[in-house]
This record gives structure tokens, C-alpha cells and sequence, in this order.
């Protein structure tokens, strides 16, 4: 999840044509003053060159450009034909359209909605609407969205294919290609030249029908654009229509680049969600180690999901009903094996122990912040509808009702599947006890609703009931007994995998988890040497995460995946045997004992989550059979790594503000004292500077506080061009930043105070419909140690000092 997080995507609020018509890019401006752009973006930061940053982009306005000095720029001035007369407006219906369509990807959370949004939006103002996706292999684009103004079925029938779906190498495209590696948007206006485009497209037997698909989809002018994050194309746009023209380029980038941020919010939504889903099958995964309880969860979430589903929950809250039922005996796992075998009432001490584990169990959830919101359904699984349940006595309406369900679920469940023999009548008469407990310890209506569902499926057919009586009459009672799976534990995999699920329900930490993970196996296997290595920097290097049995220590060291066994192994995602090392010149050594290697690559959800290896100082020392114990206990481990990598992600998270980005107030405070610790030690001095951002409640009351956090945002932006990479900037809180300069005296502080300032007026951020320049902010700096010798003291002397300068401005 986290690696996704820090893909930040910052778009213009609104195409920039709709406000600035005449705006010159970066690269524009150097071509026409014959300078590299990084030296034009060097010379708007300095303030040499007349520029205006919006989000993290640079523009400029030729008139400015022109009194600067440019004489370059006049002619552009004097052939501008967008010049707005009074009482005229400057929004043409096109950009006007393009606009709206990128405001309407932004409010939508999924794929699928944002090209219909989007299409239909255009669709209205005349254009047909392409969407493509990059493939992996970057050879290509594939159809992932089609919407066409006229003749749908003719223009699919002249094609010769289903488009969606369809995969197009850039070879056949290569207006799209120029496109995405160059990050800008294309247009053709020639008619001939698109019918040739379009016949290269088309299969070879329906190549002729290129004319006549450009006529059906009136195609008098293209315009393709790159979908861009991160400065790369992770797709294309290309609409198609009359009306358009070479001017309307910018206004096509400026939604593209809207729509990308859309597509990419959506995809890092579907990665929590599925990060989500991970961690909630690794714990039902732990809670199934116990073979004692035998609590059909996955049978009991299906019920449960349809059960929500027919009263009308939405997606998410069917979800949440299905990942409490899987987890709603996380909390037994606690609890002795003589208890949760017992076939006769347990006493009142081994009941009171018994319920604790909803107590448990809500506590362990509590500890994961995506799962947070299903402790009190989980909590709360014993409760009673009259109110006699445990732990807390909640009573009806009070019970939430997603735990409502589940205990019709799992009471339907008692009466059918945990009999010890079944009748054709089994079901009818346990949906008939399920009655007459209606009001007791169950929700009538929620009672009524699941026998009525029942009661329909089974007049019906539906499939789904006649799998769960297949599944009825198929299963079995609990046995009385089951035996210690210690005891008969002899073989090397059980004792593993056992040991390996006592740790991660034991820790969270991942580099504790990966430690004792590598000296599991090398104790139970009696390998001569184990490690653990995790892909870093986007793939490109394998880092090792822990080790065991190696003379000196190598946590933290990397390998390029190119060039070792195990890069090698991350790479193709199978095993690898190495017999004799030094005959394989990939081999990287570290022990001159070292005769024979196994590298295997851990999976979850089909792909490489790291690479496990292991050394041997024989030669030839794995077979098969090591593969094969791999292969058991890999699953489990790379399960483990995700929970594990996931609760690392969370504690990087809580260092850091949600809506800068920034590091927040807590982080800040810690790095403050580290410095005050060197500081004393060395002898050196640091200072801070601390501001505020002056009129932000104007810009909240005016604007709305969307308006208010761009401008939060913005300053945030300003604050990281101006500052050295070693300077800490962190939101201190509200409209308050702060910021750390360590080993810099009171002079150079002041220097970075005022290039602060100077950066910040030249920022502009968008409030609703309007372009705004910074309102401006207040600074107030202190040196350590002449304003004060603790965090307290410098932080009061600095805002001090801010204080004073808003009192003279006022």
C-alpha cells in the first residue's frame, strides 16, 4: 500500500485554458530563448524569468515575458486570437466541455465510472472518446474504454473485433507512441492522413473499411494525449470530433492530466482494498491453524455477504459483514486447547476465560487501522438481542447491525451443518428453530429476512442454495478429540509452519519478523545459511532484510536483480538449485565455505514478494525435496511479509501529515531534539523558522476549505523547492509550518527565511474556478543556542518573532 501512497499526483483543480488561454510551457520558452529548460526552471525559481507555478509545473505568460525584455515573445501577443472583448466569454463550448469532463473523472472512485463520466461528458460536445491502457512491457497500448457518437454496432462490425480488450503495438500507432514517450498530446487535422492511421490500425482484411469508419466517426481532426503520474504514460486518451483544432492542445493535456489523477486515485483504492483483503485472509488463514475450533469461516462469510445484500447494504458494508465473519474468532486463538475441545459445559472459570476472546480479538483489529472499523462488529458477536450476551450486554438497535447478521448466520449454522446426522428436512426445521430464538438472543428482522431468503431459493433452485445442501449433506460433525498437532508434528514442514504462525501472531515488527523467520528454518532445516531478501527501489535491487548463520552482518546490503542467483530468481519467479557455486558466476560470495546455494522466490497473489536463500558448505546439497518444503511454507511466509510490510507502511504513515505530506508535528519534535543532542555534542548551531499562513480563514470562508487545503497544499510545495535536502519541513499544525536547518547560524537562517518568502509569492493555487496567488505568510525565526536551549524555548522564541512581524504588517 504504501509504496502507492507516495505516488502523489498534483493536477490543476481545472484545465488551465479555462482561465489562462496564452500560457507557454517550460520547454516552449526554452526553445525560443535557446536555453535547456532545466536552466529556465532554475531561473523561475531565482525569480530571474517571470514564471507561475501551479502545482509543481512551471508556465509563462508571454506579455510578461515580452516586459522582461523578450522581444521574442511580441509577436505571440500580437497574433493572439483569444482576446476576450468586455461582456464576451473566454470558455469555448469544447474547453468548456473538457472541463466539466475532468471535474466529473475526479468524483468518481472507479475505472469503468470515470471513462463513462468522461465519455458521455464529451460525447454531448460532439467527440468520440478512446481510452488505452500502457501495458507492462511498454511495446504497446490497449483498448480499455470506446465510446463512439454515432453507429456503435456498424463502426464494431467494420473493425472486425470486440475493441475492449484489443492490444495495439506502438509500431501500428505511432502518433500514440510519439505521445507517450514524450509526454505530449498529438494532433492530425488531415483527412487522408487519418484514414491511412486508421487503416494501419485495422486487421488486414479490414483495412478497406477505413474510410468509411473515419466517416462514421466523423473523423475531420485527432487529438491524442498522454494519461500522465509521475512522468509516465500509464495510458492515452485520443478524442475524435469536428470541432477541434491544433489551439485546443492545451486544453486536452490539462483534462488528461485530470483524468490520469482520477485513474490513479482509483487504482491505489483498489490496492488498499485488496491490501486489505490480504491482511483479512492472512488472519482467517491463522485462525484455521487451530484445526480445534473447525468453524466453517469461509461458509459462514458467503451467508452472511448474501444475507447483507439482501437487505440492502452497499458494497462496502457487505464487505465489512464478510471480513467480521471470517474474523470473529480471531480472539480464540489465545485460548488453551482443553477449553476449546471440551464437549461438555465448561466451568465458570474456563467460562470466563472463554469471554474474553471477542475483547481479544477487537483488540487485535484495533492494532490495524484499515480493519479498525470492524473491532466493535467482531466485539460484539456474542452479543444478545434482549441483551444477556457478553462482553459488554448490548441490547438490540445498540448490537451493529452487520453483527445482527452474522449471528443469524452463524445460529442458522448450529441448527444445520454442526448436527450430527441430516434429513431432507434438516434445513426446514433449523430455519423453524431459528423462529422461535427470534427476539432472544437473534434480530427478528433480520431472522425473518434470512428464512425468507431461504425459502425462495429453495422454491426457485437458486445455485447458490443448492451448493450450501450440497455442502450440508457433505459434511461432518466435529470429532470428540483432535489430537496436538505437536504430537504428531515429526516432519519438518509442520514443525515450520507451525513455528512460523506462533510468530506472526506474535509480531508485527518486520524486521523482528524476518529475523526469527530466517532463524526458524536455518535451525529446523540445518541449513549452514539463510537470508531473506526484499525488492527495493522500484525492483531494481534486491536488499536483505535479515539473515542467519553469516560470520558478519549483512542486513541492509543489495544486490542489482541482473547480476545474482537470487536477482535471478526474483526476476523469473520459479526456484533455483545451484550446485557448485563457483562454477555460476552470478554467485556473490560472502563465506569461502560456501559450496551450493537454493534460492526461492516467496508468492502472494502471483507475484514476487522476496526471495528466501539459503547456502550449504557441501556441494550439491538440495534436492527437490527442498524445493518442495519451500513450496509448503512459502505461501505462509509470503503472507506473513505482506501483514508484516503492511504494519511497517502504517508506522512510516503516522510520521506524516495526511494532506501536505509533510512531516508532522510528533516527527518534527523528535528530530528537533536529535539535533539539540548533536548540536551539544559538537558544538555547533542550528536554527528553525517557523511561519503561518496569513488569511486562510478568508480563503476557507470565501472559497470553501477545498480552496483552503490547496493553498495548504501549495505552500507545502513552496516550502520543499526552497530548503536543502537535509532541512526537516514539517506541518506543525492548522496553518502553522515549521521548519529545521540544522547546523545553520542566525545569518544563513535568515537568507533561507527570505528565499522562502520570495518562492512563495511567486506559487499560485486554484480556488474553485479562479487562479489565486498566495495570500502570503508570517516568519519568525530562532538559533540554537542563543534564543533558547530546549524545543520549547526555541519554538516560543520563533513565534515570538512571527508575532511581532504580523503586529507591523498590521
Amino acid at each position: 500500500m504504501q509504496r502507492a501512497v507516495k505516488r502523489r499526483v498534483t493536477q490543476p483543480a481545472m484545465p488551465l485554458a479555462m482561465k489562462l488561454p496564452n500560457l507557454l510551457s517550460v520547454e516552449a520558452v526554452a526553445a525560443a530563448i535557446h536555453r535547456h529548460p532545466e536552466v529556465v526552471r532554475r531561473q523561475a525559481r531565482d525569480g530571474r524569468l517571470p514564471g507561475e507555478k501551479i502545482g509543481r509545473v512551471w508556465f509563462f505568460r508571454p506579455e510578461r515575458l515580452a516586459e522582461a525584455g523578450f522581444s521574442q515573445f511580441l509577436p505571440q501577443m500580437a497574433g493572439d486570437s483569444t482576446t476576450v472583448l468586455p461582456g464576451e466569454s473566454s470558455v469555448t463550448p469544447l474547453v468548456k466541455a473538457l472541463g466539466e469532463a475532468g471535474l466529473q473523472a475526479l468524483q468518481h472512485l472507479d475505472r469503468p465510472a470515470i471513462f463513462a463520466a468522461v465519455a458521455t461528458r464529451l460525447a454531448d460536445a460532439g467527440l468520440s472518446t478512446y481510452f488505452f491502457d500502457a501495458t507492462a512491457d511498454a511495446k504497446g497500448l490497449t483498448i480499455a474504454f470506446v465510446q463512439v457518437l454515432h453507429a456503435a454496432a456498424e463502426v464494431a462490425r467494420l473493425t472486425g473485433r470486440e475493441e475492449v480488450g484489443t492490444f495495439i503495438p506502438f509500431e501500428r500507432v505511432p502518433v500514440l507512441h510519439r505521445a507517450c514517450s514524450t509526454l505530449k498530446p498529438q494532433y492530425i487535422g488531415d483527412l487522408d492522413e487519418l484514414v491511412g492511421r486508421v487503416a494501419m490500425v485495422l486487421k488486414p482484411e479490414a483495412s478497406a473499411n477505413a474510410r468509411r469508419l473515419s466517416e462514421l466517426l466523423e473523423m475531420s481532426a485527432v487529438i491524442s494525449a498522454p494519461l500522465v503520474v509521475g512522468e509516465q504514460a500509464i495510458g492515452a486518451i485520443t478524442v475524435i470530433g469536428a470541432g477541434l483544432r491544433e489551439s485546443d492542445l492545451p486544453a486536452v493535456m490539462a483534462f488528461a492530466n485530470q483524468t490520469a489523477a482520477a485513474i490513479e486515485t482509483a487504482r491505489l483504492l483498489q490496492e488498499s482494498r485488496e491490501m486489505e483483503e490480504a491482511m483479512v485472509l492472512t488472519l482467517a488463514g491463522a485462525i484455521e491453524l487451530r484445526e480445534a475450533l473447525r468453524s466453517r469461516p469461509y461458509a459462514h462469510a458467503t451467508l452472511a455477504e448474501r444475507l447483507a445484500e439482501r437487505l440492502g447494504f452497499d458494497p462496502a458494508r457487505r464487505r465489512r459483514v464478510r471480513y467480521a465473519a471470517l474474523l470473529q474468532d480471531l480472539g480464540k486463538i489465545n485460548l488453551p486447547d482443553s477449553i476449546l475441545r471440551k464437549r461438555g459445559r465448561l466451568d465458570a472459570e474456563e467460562r470466563a476465560l472463554m469471554m474474553t476472546h471477542p475483547v481479544v480479538a477487537a483488540d487485535v483489529l484495533q492494532r490495524f487501522k484499515p480493519l479498525t472499523d470492524l473491532a466493535p462488529i467482531v466485539r460484539a458477536h456474542h452479543e444478545w438481542f434482549n441483551g444477556e450476551g457478553y462482553p459488554d450486554g448490548l441490547k438490540a438497535e445498540a448490537i451493529p447491525i452487520e453483527t445482527r447478521i452474522i449471528s443469524v448466520v452463524n445460529a442458522f449454522f448450529n441448527v444445520t451443518f454442526d448436527l450430527p446426522s441430516k434429513t431432507e428436512q434438516t434445513v426446514a426445521e433449523g430455519l423453524e428453530e431459528l423462529t422461535r430464538f427470534a427476539g432472544i438472543n437473534l434480530d427478528p428482522k433480520v431472522t425473518d429476512a434470512l428464512v425468507l431468503m431461504c425459502h425462495e431459493a429453495a422454491s426457485s433452485k437458486a445455485a447458490w442454495y443448492e451448493q450450501l445442501m450440497a455442502e450440508l449433506f457433505a459434511s461432518h460433525s466435529a470429532p470428540t478429540g483432535v489430537k496436538d498437532i505437536l504430537s504428531v508434528a515429526d516432519s519438518r514442514e509442520l514443525r515450520i509452519i507451525y513455528r512460523i504462525a506462533q510468530e506472526t501472531t506474535a509480531v508485527l515488527d518486520l524486521d523482528t519478523l524476518l529475523s526469527r523467520i530466517v532463524t526458524i528454518i536455518r535451525e529446523v532445516m540445518g541449513y549452514y545459511m539463510v537470508s531473506i531478501l526484499l525488492p527495493v527501489n522500484e525492483a531494481s535491487e534486491l536488499r536483505v532484510g535479515a539473515h542467519s548463520g553469516y560470520a558478519v552482518d549483512i542486513t541492509g546490503l543489495t544486490v542489482a536483480v541482473g547480476a545474482s542467483i537470487t536477482g535471478w530468481v526474483y526476476k523469473n519467479a520459479v526456484p533455483h538449485i545451484v550446485p557448485d557455486v563457483h562454477a555460476d558466476a552470478r554467485y556473490i560470495g560472502l563465506d569461502d565455505q560456501v559450496r551450493s546455494e537454493l534460492a526461492f522466490p516467496l508468492m502472494s497473489r502471483g507475484r514476487v514478494v522476496g526471495v528466501l536463500n539459503a547456502e550449504s558448505q557441501h556441494a550439491d546439497a538440495f534436492s527437490e525435496a527442498d524445493v518442495a518444503l519451500m513450496s509448503a511454507v512459502g505461501s505462509q511466509l509470503a503472507s506473513c511479509l505482506e501483514v508484516a510490510q503492511l504494519h511497517d507502511t502504517l508506522k512510516r504513515e503516522a510520521s506524516h501529515d495526511p494532506l501536505t505530506r509533510l512531516n508532522n508535528r510528533r516527527h518534527f519534535l523528535e528530530r528537533i531534539q536529535q539535533e539539540i543532542t548533536r548540536s551539544l555534542a559538537s558544538g555547533d548551531s542550528f536554527s528553525i523558522v517557523f511561519l503561518d499562513v496569513d488569511e486562510l480563514k478568508r480563503i476557507n470562508d470565501t472559497y470553501g476549505h477545498l480552496a483552503g487545503d490547496a493553498l495548504l497544499r501549495e505552500v507545502s510545495n513552496a516550502l520543499m523547492d526552497a530548503v536543502r535536502g537535509e532541512d526537516i519541513v514539517a506541518r506543525y499544525g492548522g496553518d502553522e509550518f515549521v521548519v529545521l536547518l540544522p547546523a545553520t547560524p542566525a545569518a544563513a537562517a535568515a537568507s533561507v527565511a527570505q528565499r522562502i518568502s520570495d518562492g512563495i509569492a511567486r506559487h499560485r493555487f486554484m480556488a474553485g474556478r479562479e487562479l489565486l496567488q498566495i495570500p502570503g505568510v508570517s516568519l519568525g525565526l530562532a538559533n540554537f543556542p542563543q534564543d533558547g536551549k530546549t524545543a520549547e524555548d526555541l519554538l516560543a522564541s520563533a513565534d515570538a518573532t512571527l508575532y511581532r512581524q504580523k503586529r507591523r504588517a498590521s
